[in-house]
């Protein structure tokens, strides 16, 4: 599965004012509608909390990998950008202990069908 991946600052920032959040244990996830034919984009956020460079990017493969489980029942509805914000239990976790919650957290947001 091909993820698209948020780039632009201006989207995240779109997302954090007006797209739904989910907070979970994990991650807090916004989802926010956008116009586009796209698939649906993914957005990370590690912050230099979460520790070094190494660690903030072993929770982004992580987050990815979660994301990538979470999808691989569901489908995703296309045009919906999705930002997930790391929280400091996200940096010991698994991806299959996130999977489940985002996966909750899609169904909330009306990201998954």
């Amino acid at each position: 599965m091909k993820i698209v991946p948020v780039r632009e600052n201006r989207s995240f920032l779109r997302a954090y004012k007006k797209g739904k959040k989910y907070a979970g244990k994990y991650v807090i996830a916004y989802a926010l509608k956008t116009s586009r034919e796209y698939p649906c984009r993914l957005g990370l956020t590690v912050t230099k909390k979460r520790g070094g460079a190494v660690v903030r990017s072993r929770v982004r493969r992580i987050l990815r990998a979660a994301w990538c489980e979470a999808l691989s029942t569901k489908r995703a509805e296309p045009g919906f950008d999705v930002i997930l914000v790391a929280r400091d239990s996200a940096v010991t976790a698994k991806s299959t202990d996130i999977a489940p919650e985002l996966s909750r957290a899609l169904s909330y947001l009306g990201v998954t069908l």
